[in-house]
């Protein structure tokens, strides 16, 4: 059974108050028998006295009666003798009192030294008895010296003491209880009860203690609640918030969007989410660094922060995405204004630690009730809009449709399926011959993916490769695709066939981390002559690191490796380029080619060209599928052309007996 502090205080009490009461009665009884032992004292004095008194001036019993006078006033002056009486045996010589003529000789009446029980011997006789001592000649004879004792006065008097002792004994005590109780709970019960009080519920703080103890306590309570609390007060709104930007997090997003659906819901309403990306934020933070980045988006949610109203809300719910919810607007193109102005502010450049930044953004947009009525379908549907303004050229807002929905579920569905057809080995390298101008052999053969889609049939790459860009598949599949083109190139070696063999490599998969180590286990792996390995990259890759391009292409140089520029003239084009990077090939692209017929389409095949060759560049013409062109090229002196004029991708079993069946194209 466990005690509480009031239960124990109280017993803790109740015997201390035991002990003063048992102590208070033994106190008691014994001033009582004091007290009686003096009256029996005082009595017996008294008696002595008038005794010897007696003796000494009488002679006879005539002399006695002739004491009266004496014995009245011994009587009067004691409260406790109620009359006085001299008896010859049971003879009646002279008493104070005509009532008191006779006594009990039978009594106890010589009681000389009472030193206990005093209180009740003296309520128990009536009588005390002495003797008076006289001489008849030489005769020693003594009458009876009687004192009759007032019981009445005396029980009255101790009667008046256990009225005294009882009041005291009873109300004293209950009083100091009740004073002492009072101050107990003043001082410690109630005390202890307001901290347990304060410690379950944190209702108001106490005020200060008188005991130096419970002070220390509640002092050291407050201060424990008070730090708790600020420390609740901080995890809460960490918990809401994006400890970068200061906006709302994703956790946050969702508690503000359920009020905001209930108060559209209650009135009917149309709220917007847009969904913003920041343009080419990667950029920034692999050129500057992710501290420039993080300062970057801390400026730019103070922006969004500024242009929104007060019962709009952001939230930061990934590196350089964020969600805004647009609660009151009148209509679409007032919305649309809104958006602009965020772009806006988002598009003016930014002095950071004395780097100029500037960046765009691209925005989704879905609206409640039309697009979804959940937060997880309003930002599906804002996110596939936004990405469909980054294909329209980035720095755009795009509302989502329906039509839109359906194409990317389409990507989506097409994404999920090139996952699995790689695991079925559905894909496969088809292989164009490259041919040399000037006397139509087969120096070459560019590997080209098709896929094998057992719903749609055979799939060109335009189809797939951008999707797998940008859902990430490009890596295992490039991944397979060099690992097939060099298992190819072994068997085409083995067929007595050592041509050079081109790559293409995504720009992604070329800046991977482990990209280098993977090609270089490849290559080990099949034991193949690497001076006939060309990787085509495009123009896209120079945006990366251009130190770290440099790197790469050092090591892919140290094994022999040739590295062709695919696609030039349509991309971030720049001599810097081919002056700064060891490129071996440079390749034309088809759109150049289609346009010989006319004279700046020439003068543009002839630029490159001889471009090429000051760089000490080998040339390939792409897309050749006239007369024409071929001679146009051969005039040009481009060094090699591929296309339909000589033959179209092959498969692999194709592909070899068409070259060993002539080993030349024209």
């Amino acid at each position: 059974m466990k005690l509480t502090v009031k239960q124990l205080t109280l017993l803790n009490f109740l015997l201390i108050l035991s002990s003063v009461y048992i102590l208070f009665a033994i106190y008691f009884f014994e001033q009582r028998d004091k007290t009686a032992h003096v009256i029996w004292k005082n009595i017996k004095n008294d008696l002595n006295e008038l005794s010897y008194v007696l003796s000494k001036n009488i002679a006879l019993s005539t002399e006695v009666a002739s004491s009266r006078a004496l014995l009245d006033r011994k009587a009067a002056n004691s409260d406790y003798i109620n009359a006085i009486a001299v008896f010859d045996d049971e003879k009646l010589i002279i008493t104070t009192d005509p009532i008191f003529s006779t006594y009990d000789p039978t009594e106890e009446t010589h009681i000389i030294n009472v030193h206990k029980n005093s209180s009740e011997a003296l309520s128990h006789h009536n009588t005390i008895i002495d003797h008076i001592y006289y001489y008849k000649g030489e005769k020693r004879e003594n009458y009876d010296l009687v004192f009759l004792l007032d019981q009445e006065y005396i029980k009255s008097y101790f009667a008046q003491s256990k009225t005294d002792f009882l009041i005291w004994f009873f109300l004293f005590p209950f009083l100091l209880f009740l004073v002492s109780w009072s101050v107990l709970r003043a001082l410690i019960d109630n005390p202890l009860e307001r901290l347990r009080q304060f410690a379950y519920y944190q209702s108001e703080v106490p005020k200060k203690f008188f005991l130096r103890e419970l002070e220390s306590i509640r002092y050291s309570m407050v201060q424990s609640f008070k730090r708790l609390e600020e420390e609740k007060k901080d995890l809460f709104t960490l918990a809401r918030t994006d400890t970068l930007s200061g906006l709302a997090n994703r956790y946050y997003l969702e508690e503000q969007f359920e009020h905001i659906l209930a108060s559209s819901q209650r009135r009917d309403g149309e709220f917007a989410l847009l969904f913003l990306d920041l343009d080419y934020f990667k950029i920034v933070n692999d050129s500057l660094g992710h501290d420039i980045g993080d300062e970057l988006l801390k400026k730019i949610s103070a922006v969004i922060r500024e242009v929104l109203r007060i019962n709009d809300v952001v939230a930061r719910i990934g590196g350089d995405e964020f969600v805004i919810i647009i609660t009151e607007y009148m209509n679409e193109v007032q919305l649309v204004e809104i958006v602009q102005r965020i772009q806006t502010r988002i598009n003016i450049p930014r002095n950071i630690r004395g780097n100029t930044v500037q960046v765009s953004s691209s925005i989704g947009i879905s609206l409640y009730p039309k697009d979804g009525k959940n937060l997880v379908d309003l930002m599906k549907y804002a996110d596939i809009a936004m990405y469909k303004a980054k294909e329209n050229g980035r720095s755009q807002y795009n509302f989502f449709t329906q039509d839109l929905n359906e194409k990317i579920q389409s990507t989506i569905d097409i994404g999920n399926r090139m996952k699995r057809g790689l695991d079925n080995a559905e894909f496969e390298l088809y292989l164009q011959p490259q041919v040399n101008i000037d006397d139509g052999s087969i120096i070459g053969a560019e590997t080209l993916i098709r896929w094998n889609d057992p719903a749609r049939g055979l799939v060109y790459p335009s189809s797939f490769i951008m999707l797998a860009e940008q859902n990430g598949f490009i890596i295992p599949l490039g991944d397979w695709i060099i690992d097939e083109a060099l298992r190819q190139k072994k068997d085409l070696e083995n067929n007595g066939i050592n041509i050079k063999l081109s790559i293409n490599i995504a720009a992604r998969q070329f800046v991977k981390d482990n990209f280098i180590e993977k090609l270089f286990k490849a290559l080990d792996k099949h034991s193949i002559d690497e001076s006939k390995i060309v990787l085509e990259i495009t123009e896209t890759i120079f945006l990366e690191k251009s130190t770290k391009i440099i790197e790469l292409f050092n090591k892919l140089k140290s094994r022999g490796i040739l590295i062709s520029l695919d696609d030039f003239g349509t991309g971030y084009s720049s001599l810097s380029y081919l002056k700064s990077f060891p490129i071996d090939i440079l390749k034309i692209d088809k759109a150049f080619v289609d346009d010989y017929h006319s004279n700046r389409g020439i003068n543009f095949l002839e630029t490159i060209i001889k471009m090429g060759q000051t760089l000490n560049l080998e040339v390939i013409a792409e897309g050749v599928e006239e007369d024409d062109q071929l001679a146009l090229l051969k005039s040009l002196r481009c060094n090699s052309f591929q296309g339909f004029l000589c033959s179209k991708p092959l498969p692999m079993a194709d592909f070899k007996s068409f070259f060993l069946s002539s080993n030349k194209c024209r």
